[in-house]
């Protein structure tokens, strides 16, 4: 079999290196760490593996059959998963616990706890991370699938089924991207508190942030600073090695990518079986969000008749943005402030990773850094450095403005923007070179030619941080001044009191604000198919 060269990245730290580092924090954290730390994240560790375990098998099959194969309805599907991605987590949680939940259309007991119901506890934690976890896990293994050498695979095409190429070619080719995939949801896992809040489950993300609301300062919480730092440490460089995973392949190194595989008399089968995996997680609580915007409830003879009226659902739906105007208003000015800083400090940040090896470094350490903090230090972070007596003139600032919120949120934006802008747009480098020759500036350069060329990419990323910034709780919820609210946090916190029908109707308005702009952003970021994200999104 004829050898093909494929792009090979130069690893951020060496593997034993890596494991060591990881090793020393684990015992930093159990010998230093007091026994709520040590609990917290064990459990929060053990929830993290048993995602993995549930979400990454039928993730890598679906990336590839969806990105590698003449799947049915193909465009469609990829339609949908970026839809998914940036489908709020809590609509998840709510149209799922709308139709299984406690006073949901069919209530469901735990098999494990029959006096628990199904969406509650840790079954109900479990399943709503996976949700939140699985486009993202396609996203990122399908990205390093499309890369992968057209020469092994057409060899290995003579010899062996298509099916059999994807499993043994394709898949070993990448199995360092099912890795990142797992880290993404570890990260993930660890940072997001909003479902643990809802499931009433103690993770460590969710204990920081319900000490808040009891009154607990962070010298009165129950959790030790020496554990935390070091959990940070640790999350920091799990996810410096995510995203070196996730880093563009150097130019000089790209290989022809290889064409979809034909299915064949399997494509039907297949086909069946992808699209199963996409409407069974997104069809229910959809369903169940819509059953619950249309509920009546009638009294006939003295009992109570619950029934369902698609008058209703249709009014409730449109009605529900001015019942919530407030909150949309200031979820659009926060969203756009965040959208704009975002843009132009990952346009920045992309075109500084380009330059060199070593500005790719540090771009990438600076946007993992930024990534896996959890949502809740986050914002304790940002209400303990804005409350020092010497920022007292800027009080007004601080206190009666989106300025804290829009902090808290960049560190969710500007990392998967500024990778986004980095793939879109790291064949620029030649563009340089040839300029420089010309005797261009980089400034003049990257004003003139590099950014005028790539508007749809540009405006795409924009997008990207506006859809994001308005999904956001956990980052900012902590941190929004009294008199402000966004519609993100007032549906996080009428959850824990059930979904009204008023709140089913606001979020299905927001599931279809959030797939139009989905739409927009995947025709924008394919533009043009010599992009990484060309190749992934329809």
């Amino acid at each position: 079999m004829t050898l093909h060269p494929s792009p090979v990245r130069h690893p951020l730290l060496p593997v034993p290196l890596f494991a060591l580092a990881v090793v020393a924090i684990v015992l930093a954290f159990w010998l230093w760490g007091d026994p709520l730390s040590i609990r917290l994240a064990f459990a929060t560790s053990l929830y993290a593996l048993a995602v993995i375990a549930m979400t990454l098998p039928p993730a890598i099959a679906t990336s590839l059959l969806l990105f590698r194969t003449n799947l049915i309805g193909r465009r469609v599907l990829l339609a949908l998963l970026v839809i998914w991605l940036f489908i709020p987590i809590y609509v998840h949680i709510a149209g799922w616990r709308d139709l299984f939940g406690p006073q949901g259309w069919l209530e469901v007991a735990s098999p494990f706890d029959p006096s628990a119901n199904l969406i509650d506890g840790w079954t109900g934690l479990l399943w709503l991370h996976g949700l939140a976890a699985f486009p993202w896990a396609v996203l990122i293994t399908g990205m390093a699938f499309t890369r992968s050498s057209a020469g092994l695979e057409d060899d290995a095409r003579l010899e062996i089924t298509p099916l059999a190429v994807l499993a043994r070619v394709t898949l070993r080719q990448n199995w360092d991207a099912v890795l990142v995939a797992a880290a993404w949801i570890v990260v993930t896992v660890f940072g997001e508190m909003s479902i643990a809040s809802v499931c009433n489950v103690r993770t460590y993300a969710e204990v920081v942030f319900t000490g808040i609301p009891l009154g607990q300062s962070t010298t009165e919480s129950t959790l030790t600073i020496a554990p935390g730092g070091a959990l940070m440490i640790g999350l920091i460089l799990l996810t410096a090695w995510l995203a070196h995973g996730l880093r563009p392949a150097p130019t000089d190194a790209e290989v022809k990518r290889a064409k979809l595989l034909p299915l064949a008399g399997r494509r039907v089968l297949a086909s069946l079986v992808v699209w199963s995996l996409f409407l069974i997680p997104l069809a229910p609580p959809i369903a169940g969000l819509v059953y619950k915007v249309g509920i009546t409830i009638d009294q006939v003879d003295g009992q109570f008749i619950r029934g369902w009226s698609l008058a209703k659902a249709f009014t409730l739906t449109l009605s529900s943005a001015s019942i919530y105007q407030k909150e949309l208003l200031w979820t659009l000015a926060l969203s756009m402030t965040v959208a704009v800083i975002t843009t132009i400090v990952s346009l920045l940040l992309s075109d500084l990773a380009t330059r060199s090896r070593w500005s790719g470094s540090f771009v990438t350490l600076l946007c993992a850094a930024l990534f896996a903090l959890p949502g809740p230090i986050v914002g304790l972070g940002i209400a303990w450095g804005s409350n020092r007596p010497w920022l007292a003139p800027l009080a007004p600032l601080i206190d009666r403005s989106i300025f804290n919120p829009t902090l808290a949120i960049l560190t969710v934006t500007v990392p998967l923007v500024t990778f986004f802008y980095w793939h879109a747009m790291h064949t620029s480098r030649q563009i340089y070179e040839m300029a420089r020759i010309d005797g261009s500036s980089w400034w003049r350069t990257w004003t003139r030619i590099v950014l005028p060329a790539n508007i749809p990419v540009i405006v795409a990323g924009a997008l990207i941080a506006l859809v994001l910034a308005a999904n956001d709780v956990s980052a900012s919820v902590m941190v929004l001044p009294a008199g402000i609210d966004t519609i993100s946090r007032r549906i996080f916190g009428l959850l824990h009191f059930g979904g009204e029908d008023n709140v089913a109707g606001i979020l299905l308005m927001n599931l279809a604000v959030v797939a139009a702009l989905s739409v927009v952003i995947g025709r924008l970021a394919s533009w043009r198919d010599r992009n990484d994200f060309g190749d992934s999104v329809p």
